[in-house]
């Protein structure tokens, strides 16, 4: 004898609803774009190798240039190291603040310059900076080196950063660290041109992309990519190096007024304005009564052999004067070139612990040589 069906169980299942619909696309998108995420990061990889993932995390400043971000906590990690970042409520690569009043009966210094002065690719305990103030408190001199470096910062924005607001922290010696690629950065940032030999003020502030850069530089998102994607971090190496290229482009057209130099001629404005710059360093020092260190970071080439090259504009810029040292890194460097690592191979070729370690140490000792720390 058959039962007749009841309404229960012969009722079709009920379809799902329109929301559990949309949650089961939503997931199975999700998934796809995970699954393209990794397949693009396997490809970079195997492809590419690891990428640098240095976050930069550079933003606005009340002084209308760039600064790192005030209170960051980030990574850098390369194919050869991985370190730790921290910056105080000052801008600045320490784990302590500073008032702009020194503590009575302590020098101090400002250190100025791009990513080789903040340290990239080693720790805030090994950078020339810190090498610098132990190597002087061991001599007996109670003194505070303030690491202000930048990453990307040209001798146009140290300089401009000096006197807007490091000027306000009372240092006793001012150290401007260059590296070659300072030429270029010059003439992006606008800040001055050339008329003849005359250096004038152009953009009065530099901040490149404005908010939107403050915005991706302070994105909890965009961070952890810089830090974790190689595939993020390539792609933005990339998006950066074009947008540099353009305004590289774009301040030469306005560096030298009545010039539109090529070949050597733009060799001789880049090399040209960077003297004049020192200029006005050396200018802002001396009237405040504060030496002026100019610390030179050779670059490096590995054609035809390995060697190293300074390149400061010491034709256009007298480095033998008053109130003025001159420290090339080139020289204590040399000797171990072939010998020990100085440059990391696989990243963007900053300085290792090593060649922080020598230039820190030289520093010092020609600091205390010219008894510039009366």
């Amino acid at each position: 004898m058959t039962s007749e069906p009841t309404a229960a169980s012969g009722a079709a299942a009920a379809p799902p609803s329109r929301l559990r619909r949309w949650a089961r696309r939503l997931g199975v998108l999700l998934l796809v774009l995970g699954l393209t995420a990794l397949l693009v990061e396997g490809v970079v990889l195997l492809a590419l190798g690891e990428q640098p993932k240095f976050p930069r995390r550079v933003v606005s400043a009340p002084w209308g240039l760039r600064t790192n971000e005030p209170g960051a906590r980030y990574r850098h990690k390369s194919a050869d190291v991985t370190v730790s970042f921290e910056i105080n409520a000052q801008g600045m690569r320490a784990s302590r603040d500073f008032a702009h009043a020194k503590p009575a009966g302590t020098k101090r210094i400002v250190s100025l310059g791009d990513s080789f002065t903040i340290g990239y690719e080693v720790a805030a305990e090994d950078t020339f900076s810190s090498v610098l103030e132990r190597e002087l408190r061991r001599d007996g001199v109670q003194v505070e080196v303030l690491n202000c470096g930048v990453s990307g910062f040209s001798t146009a924005e140290e300089c401009l950063y000096l006197e807007r607001e490091l000027l306000r922290y009372e240092p006793d010696l001012v150290l401007v660290s260059f590296f070659p690629n300072d030429f270029d950065d010059n003439l992006r940032t606008g800040l001055f041109r050339l008329e003849g030999d005359k250096l004038v003020g152009g953009e009065g502030d530099y901040v490149p992309a404005g908010g939107l850069g403050d915005f991706l530089n302070r994105n909890a998102f965009f961070n952890v990519l810089s830090e974790r994607s190689n595939a993020f971090c390539a792609l933005k190496e990339a998006a950066t190096s074009f947008f540099k290229r353009q305004m590289v482009e774009e301040g030469t057209e306005r560096a030298a007024a009545a010039e539109a130099p090529q070949g050597d001629e733009l060799t001789k404005l880049r090399r040209r304005l960077g003297a004049a710059i020192f200029e006005r360093l050396y200018g802002v020092t001396r009237r405040a009564g504060i030496p002026l260190v100019i610390h030179s970071i050779p670059s490096r080439r590995e054609v035809p052999e390995r060697t190293l090259e300074e390149l400061f504009p010491s034709e256009y810029f007298d480095v033998d004067r008053g109130g003025l040292l001159f420290v090339s890194a080139k020289k204590v460097l040399e000797p171990e070139v072939g010998q020990r690592p100085l440059y990391f191979n696989r990243s963007h070729g900053h300085w290792t612990p090593l060649s922080h370690e020598l230039a820190g140490k030289e520093l010092a000792r020609r600091i205390t040589a010219a008894v510039l720390l009366r």
